[in-house]
C-alpha cells in the first residue's frame, strides 16, 4: 500500500527555486540577527564595574551596615524592642550614684552603663525599624557593604569590643 492511501500526506521535493529560496532566507535572518547583536555589543556603553579597583556609588538611603556608636548611646533598648527578628541583644546596669556624670554628643545624660551591645547581622533583614528609634541617633545605618564572611557565627558584632570600636572613625565620617 501507497503512503497516500493510508491517509499520510507527503511533501513534494524541494524545486532548484525553492532550495536557494531557503538560502537566502537564511542568510538575510543570520545577518538581520547579527547586525543586531553587533549594535548592543559595539554600540552600547558598558555597564559593568571591575569591583575591587571600582567601587559602585550607593545612593544616600541605602541601607548597608549597621554601627552604634556606644559613646553616645543611653541604653535605652528601644532598638532591640523595635527590631523584628530579634537581632540586637543589649545588657545594661545602672550607673552609680558617685560616678562622675557623663553626656552624650547631643548633652543627654548617661544613666546606665552598656555592659553588652551586640547586633547578629546575619539576622538583620536592613529594614531600618532600629534606627528610626534611637532618640540619640547613634544607631545608624552606614554605607559600608563589604563585611562578609566565610562562617555565620562571625557576622555577629559586639560594638563594645576595641576591634570594632576603631570602625567609628570610618565609617561614621562618610
Amino acid at each position: 500500500m501507497k503512503l497516500q492511501e493510508m491517509g499520510e500526506i507527503t511533501e513534494s521535493p524541494l524545486t532548484f527555486k525553492q532550495y536557494f529560496t531557503n538560502i537566502l532566507d537564511a542568510v538575510r535572518s543570520t545577518y538581520k540577527g547579527m547586525k543586531i547583536t553587533l549594535k548592543y555589543v559595539y554600540g552600547v556603553k558598558e555597564v559593568t564595574i571591575q569591583y575591587p579597583e571600582e567601587k559602585e556609588v550607593l545612593p544616600l538611603n541605602s541601607r548597608s551596615r549597621l554601627f552604634n556608636d556606644v559613646e553616645n548611646c543611653i541604653a535605652c533598648m528601644q532598638c532591640s524592642t523595635a527590631c523584628p527578628v530579634s537581632c540586637i541583644y543589649i545588657s545594661a546596669v545602672k550607673r552609680e550614684k558617685d560616678a562622675p556624670k557623663v553626656k552624650t554628643s547631643s548633652g543627654q545624660a548617661i544613666r546606665l552603663d552598656l555592659t553588652m551591645y551586640t547586633i547578629d547581622e546575619a539576622l538583620c533583614c536592613y529594614c531600618g525599624l532600629c534606627t528610626t528609634v534611637c532618640p540619640t541617633e547613634c544607631l545608624t545605618h552606614t554605607s559600608d557593604y563589604e563585611y562578609s564572611q566565610y562562617v555565620v557565627d562571625s557576622m555577629k558584632y559586639d560594638y563594645l569590643a576595641p576591634e570594632v570600636r576603631v570602625w567609628r572613625n570610618r565609617l561614621l565620617k562618610k
